[in-house]
């Protein structure tokens, strides 16, 4: 019976090929999988001593699959704007539960969409990638940044659907006018420029001033009016022009306006900047004519900037970050546990995640509209598949002489 332990040999190096092949099979397959990380299959000789043997004895072969994760795979260019790629090292953080009660989860693969969860009737989309685990950032604090922090705990999923955010009303605070005085027409003569403003509830109003030629050189009468209310500061205003055309005074204009078209509307300051104004030969000629403020807006639509953030565009023209996605790092990428397609947990081996802003550091930074594509080498892996079969073969070959080798011995006993 003892010679049938020379089968043992052939035995574990078929088993080994096999699982080469089961990792080239894998890789295969995902050759188009989106951040996906191929895989490399490995081999150890297995050897003994025998007890009261000075000779170490070759038992076989042992296979190991090692995970290349921390392989960059290129970045193609998509045009979609929720797509996001990584470029250097770390992930994304998932989580299979909105309440995030569920799996943590890393990946490499930006291709995202929206998941609808229905909460008390009323449908919310969240961010999700390919696998539908809700996709985790640090949310905007409502001043221009936000609440960040280096633990998983400070992440919350993000919501991109229209009540996600909101775009406040804001009421105008600030104008310009810039247009050209004719220089040498008759006293009387007049000329107006409109500019649009908001109140802090975000109707719309227009502003009418008017600016009339006065018998006194270079000056010019300014009356600004408005039809949905009273201007209560800065009008009328005198204008006064140098001997070349420049503006002397005034530079800037502090309007004051009560509203009555609404009343609720709280009265508006706006400060004009006449700064450019010019009387010049020629004719009457507008230049600038623009005012910040806003009415409320809705979220229409989201994107990803380089440094990660959820850029919301809003119905009434704002542009402003929602949420901002971290770069999540481990402490040895290639020893997380692989799950089924590209998602990755980390385990005791490679410590606990550690998240970092991209702009704020050297590991990585997002290439929006893009994606990142499997790091499997077609060539290399049917060049692995060539070297696993004659492998397979080769211990094939070997059980069959031993096989023919105890068949012999058998008849020889016999």
């Amino acid at each position: 019976m003892t010679g049938f332990g020379l089968f043992a040999s052939g035995i574990s190096a078929l088993r080994a090929q096999a699982d080469a092949f089961a990792g080239i099979s894998q890789d295969i397959s995902n050759l188009t999988t989106q951040g996906y990380k191929a895989t490399d299959t490995q081999f150890a000789e297995l050897v003994h001593s025998g007890a009261g043997s000075i000779f170490d004895q070759f038992s076989g072969t042992k296979s190991g699959t090692r995970n290349l994760i921390d392989h960059q795979g290129a970045i193609q260019s998509t045009s979609r704007k929720l797509d996001v790629a990584i470029v250097g090292t770390g992930f994304l953080v998932t989580n299979t539960q909105q309440d995030l009660a569920g799996e943590t989860q890393l990946t490499r693969s930006g291709s995202l969409d929206g998941r609808v969860v229905s909460t008390g009737g009323t449908d919310q989309v969240f961010l999700a990638d390919q696998n539908g685990n809700f996709v985790l950032g640090w949310p905007s604090n409502g001043l221009g940044g936000f609440t960040t922090g280096t633990t998983v705990s400070s992440l919350q999923p993000i919501r991109i659907d229209s009540g996600a955010a909101g775009s406040a009303a804001a009421a105008t605070t600030t104008a310009t006018l810039a247009a050209n005085l004719p220089a040498g027409v008759a006293t009387g003569t007049n000329f107006d420029l409109s500019v649009g403003v908001f109140d802090n509830l975000g109707n719309t109003h227009t502003v009418l001033f008017d600016f009339t030629k006065n018998a006194a050189i270079d000056t010019w009468d300014v009356v600004a009016t408005t039809a949905d209310g009273t201007v209560t500061a800065g009008s009328p205003a005198s204008m006064t022009f140098d001997a070349v055309g420049n503006i002397v005074s005034p530079t800037n204009l502090a309007v004051g306006i009560t509203w009555t078209n609404p009343a609720t509307a709280a009265a508006s300051a706006v400060a004009v900047d006449f700064s450019r104004m010019t009387q010049f030969a020629g004719s009457f000629t507008p230049n600038i004519v623009a005012s910040n403020g806003n009415t409320a807006g809705t979220l229409v639509e989201v994107e990803f900037n380089a440094a990660g953030e959820v850029v919301g565009t809003f119905s009434n023209g704002l542009i402003q970050s929602i949420a901002k996605l971290p770069v999540a790092l481990v402490r040895s990428e290639n020893q997380l546990t692989p799950e089924e397609g590209t998602k990755f947990l980390p385990n005791p081996n490679t410590g606990d995640i550690r998240l970092v802003e991209a702009d704020q550091s050297d590991f990585a930074f997002f290439v929006p509209q893009s994606v990142e594509e499997s790091t499997v080498d077609l060539a290399g892996e049917f060049s692995d598949m060539v070297v696993a079969q004659r492998a397979y073969s080769s211990a094939a070959q070997t059980i069959k002489v031993v096989d023919e080798m105890a068949q012999v011995a058998t008849r020889l006993k016999a």
